[in-house]
């Protein structure tokens, strides 16, 4: 049941079918789709407003196939933009397109305080997108960093709008339930979060996380596994006999999926 403001009698989905038109731009919004509960929300609230906008998908290759498959045949209208990596010039032999696991042993290892994964894989594809007033389904619920940045932020030459930012995540579920929309099957199999099955922030001490998505999709663990210790063996043993603590390559990615 949708709440109302006590001093405006309007409900959160009122409040940002408004915001979604008063700052509608001539050109168009760019919708930033990634296929999670929160999106598909925003897309529909985008819908239901009347406001132009085209929406895009980053596709990071290591996303979980069931999402990509959601988004294909719910969201026909979603525009699928594939990263172009290209290495530094010091790797000449490995210019062109490369997935994420064929860059590992050139790049180094993901971390939380250093994701070139994500600026290669989720931001720069989008990049030549002409579309400078961008929507995406960000919540302040979501972390204290996220709250601080307000609802409406500035990202080098974009603007970015956070109709949702104040929605609570059972009003997001509600949303979904009142207008029947569909949704990715994965979050019915438990999983809370539909980001990369790869991925720095799954690491911490507690292994839950990382172990459910290594169940889920053995494959892609497989070839993640693959390309460390490629890079192992290439460098990184080097580096950690002078600055580390793994003296195998077991210990270095153990350390790698409990965050150290």
């Amino acid at each position: 049941m949708q709440q109302l403001d006590l001093f405006t009698g309007e409900t959160k989905e009122d409040k940002t079918l408004t915001f979604l038109r008063e700052h509608e731009p001539p050109e168009g919004y760019f919708l930033g789709f990634s296929g999670g509960k929160d999106s598909v929300v925003l897309k529909h609230l985008a819908d239901l407003s009347g406001v132009k906008y085209q929406a895009y998908y980053s596709a990071t290759g290591i996303d979980a196939p069931e999402l990509v498959k959601f988004i294909r045949e719910h969201h026909h209208d979603v525009i699928f933009k594939r990263p172009h990596l290209k290495m530094p010039r010091r790797f000449p032999d490995w210019e062109g397109t490369h997935s994420f696991f064929g860059m590992i042993p050139k790049r180094g290892f993901p971390t939380k305080f250093s994701r070139w994964c994500c600026d290669e894989l989720k931001k720069k594809p989008t990049n030549d997108v002409p579309l400078n007033h961008r929507l995406m389904g960000i919540r302040a619920e979501e972390s204290a960093k996220r709250a601080k940045r307000g609802q409406i932020d500035t990202f080098r030459k974009w603007t970015i709008y956070k109709p949702i930012f104040s929605w609570l995540e059972w009003e997001v579920w509600e949303f979904i339930e009142r207008h029947s929309l569909p949704y990715c099957s994965l979050y019915d199999e438990g999983f809370g979060r539909l980001g990369c099955v790869i991925c720095p922030f799954l690491c911490r001490p507690n292994q839950g996380a990382i172990n459910q998505c290594r169940n889920k999709w053995p494959k892609f663990y497989a070839a993640f596994e693959k390309s460390m210790k490629r890079l192992w063996d290439e460098k990184e043993q080097y580096r950690q006999k002078k600055k580390g603590d793994a003296n195998t390559f077991d210990k270095f990615l153990s350390n790698w999926y409990r965050g150290n």
